[in-house]
């Protein structure tokens, strides 16, 4: 597969750690580096992954004691960055790929600009995506805001509230139906991000996800996704009438640096009857 245009020289191996906005390390290295973005990693499979995640944004630091990671710096040398960009993460989900996501900071470089942390960004009016990334027809409904890419991993700002959800009681916190819903919503906006025609449908086949913490009403709600599926956004859309694709999503969301829920979410992708 073709490197990423943009970089067509860099590997992912980096010499220096100023030289990306999130540096990944064998964790023995981390108390040795000062960087905003560190991300520890245990061997190829854990990098491979993160990498084909963040994409151009990342690069990995082995310094002096490259000799101590051979495997990794093997791989590094000859992996050019941004190699998945376009193509389709081939295998299952890691067994960890929650875990491996949250070790990506929230907060950071790329990303922190269009995230409603601060009190001033929370005074600014969060801007609705378009409904029909999220196949719906009143933007009332949309749940989902300034969405914003890291690579290949996609955050949205959310809202907790909609008038398709009507519950009987009152809650400090976010009932889980609004909070599937919002997953829902981000796994179908994020597979249109990257490249999934509009006139195609989703097909959900699996749901799958799990609750840590109450999400709180009165705290802003970051949702991030990656998905397995990616067409490249510069190429003709698929035309292929009724052809289907298999594809998994991970999401998760979060609250003040926390992750609150994450899961797996599996679907087809089909071309609708015109």
């Amino acid at each position: 597969m073709d490197s990423d245009s943009g970089h067509p020289e860099r590997r992912v191996r980096v010499a220096s750690p100023e030289g990306v906005p999130f540096l990944l390390m064998p964790e023995p290295l981390l108390p040795e580096v000062e960087h905003p973005c560190r991300i520890p990693v245990k061997d190829v499979e854990e990098a491979e992954f993160l990498a084909a995640v963040l994409q151009e944004h990342c690069g990995l630091y082995l310094g002096a004691r490259a000799a101590e990671f051979p495997a990794l710096a093997e791989w590094a040398d000859a992996t050019p960055v941004g190699v998945r960009v376009g193509g389709p993460w081939k295998r299952d989900p890691p067994e960890n790929v929650s875990e491996l996501l949250a070790r990506i900071p929230v907060r950071n470089s790329v990303s922190e600009g269009r995230q409603s942390f601060s009190e001033a960004e929370q005074a600014r009016p969060l801007e609705r995506i378009d409904p029909v990334l999220v196949h719906k027809r009143d933007p009332a409904n949309v749940l989902l805001a300034n969405a914003c890419r890291v690579g290949a991993l996609q955050q949205f700002n959310c809202f907790t509230e909609s008038p398709e959800f009507v519950f009987d009681h009152p809650s400090e916190h976010v009932q889980g139906m609004l909070l599937t819903e919002l997953a829902r919503q981000a796994s179908i906006a994020t597979i249109h991000g990257v490249g999934l025609p509009l006139d195609w449908s989703l097909i959900m086949t699996r749901l799958s996800l799990e609750f840590r913490r109450f999400v709180r009403n009165d705290v802003p709600v970051i949702i991030r996704t990656f998905v397995s599926f990616r067409l490249p956004e510069w190429a003709e859309p698929v035309r292929s009438v009724g052809r289907r694709s298999r594809m998994w999503i991970a999401v998760q969301g979060w609250q003040e640096d926390i992750c609150c829920f994450h899961g797996l979410i599996g679907a087809l992708s089909a071309k609708e009857a015109s």
